[in-house]
């Protein structure tokens, strides 16, 4: 996994009025905690943020570098949790993991569906299950997706957690009988949608 890195800088005060200054400024509030840094309040350009987001998803390894009091510090990072309005759906407050390279982590990575399935090719329908697994690995060996083939799948199959193959140094930690992806018959996908007007009945009686 690449590294991308995050400019911030130190928040002097973070009360509700300097966060509210910050946004207006095109600047979101955060934090960033950890063994070296402690508790930090900083801020980080909104722009460069979602970027870097949009880009690389919510698992993305960062480099932090920290500036405004002072010689500029660096720190290896990942986001822990992103806040965003309700109605706008702007990033409005963030929070970054600082971390170890030589220590291993937890993360979430997304799943990627490769091929056409067989099934389909033959009438059937793909249903998703999971689109992503949790894992644990060194930051440097996360990877930013997980693949699998789906080009043999049948109508009636199934393929699971435990049918990824997974990087070396990378332990996938989520259930192994969680389905991912299944082929269904037209027939039974119809024959659901015909029996759903009666169970919506039965429900209301």
């Amino acid at each position: 996994m690449q590294v991308q890195t995050i400019n911030a800088e130190v928040r002097p005060d973070t009360g509700k009025q300097t966060a509210g200054r910050m946004r207006r400024q095109g600047k979101v509030p955060g934090v960033i905690y950890g063994k070296k840094v402690g508790n930090l309040p900083l801020a980080v350009p909104r722009k460069e943020l979602e970027r870097v987001l949009d880009r690389e998803g919510g698992s993305a390894l960062l480099k932090v570098i920290i500036g405004g009091q002072g010689q500029a510090r660096e720190f290896t990072a990942m986001v822990r949790e992103v806040q965003r309005h309700p109605i706008k759906g702007e990033i409005i407050h963030i929070d970054f993991h600082q971390i170890s390279l030589d220590e291993e982590i937890r993360a979430t990575v997304p799943i990627v569906l490769e091929g056409e399935a067989r099934g389909v090719r033959n009438g059937g329908i793909l249903q998703y299950g999971l689109r992503e697994v949790e894992v644990e690995a060194l930051p440097a060996d996360l990877p930013e997706t997980l693949t699998i083939d789906i080009s043999d799948l049948d109508v009636g199959e199934h393929l699971s957690v435990a049918d990824i193959k997974a990087p070396r140094g990378v332990k996938i930690l989520t259930e192994p009988d969680a389905v991912i992806a299944t082929i269904v018959s037209t027939r039974a996908v119809e024959a659901e949608e015909d029996a759903a007007p009666d169970g919506e009945t039965q429900a209301a009686e």
